[in-house]
């Protein structure tokens, strides 16, 4: 058991620097179909927006930002069922795959906040 807390907690950073070397598009085509109507409905039902925000912003204090450009969906869906932090694991027993999956999906289409210096109202 010691040896697959010790896989979990090194595949996470080496999942996230490939993350950042390849970009999300590589990734977020790797990723099962879900539904992504149906991930931000188990993501509130569930109390994900608690903690990383209801459009997975996050904070500081609660939790980091889940999107835009989620993580890829293998370091993902290992830290939601083996956190390496204070975050609760959710099993498969709490949170089924497809709602996973659901979630990721939901995650995926979540846009990129618009540049405050691209606003029109600021060029007044």
């Amino acid at each position: 058991m010691q040896n697959a807390s010790l896989h979990h907690r090194l595949s996470i950073p080496i999942l996230m620097a490939a993350w950042l070397a390849g970009g999300a598009p590589a990734f977020a085509q790797g990723a099962p179909p879900g539904d992504a109507a149906n991930g931000r409905r188990v993501y509130m039902a569930d109390g994900c927006y608690q903690c990383h925000g209801n459009v997975g912003q996050g904070s500081r204090p609660t939790g980091p930002h889940l999107a835009p450009n989620p993580l890829p969906y293998a370091a993902f869906a290992a830290q939601v069922r083996h956190p390496v932090n204070a975050m609760p694991p959710y099993t498969s027993v709490v949170l089924s795959e497809q709602d996973l999956t659901d979630i990721y999906a939901y995650l995926l289409t979540i846009p990129p906040l618009i540049d405050p210096k691209a606003a029109a109202i600021l060029d007044h």
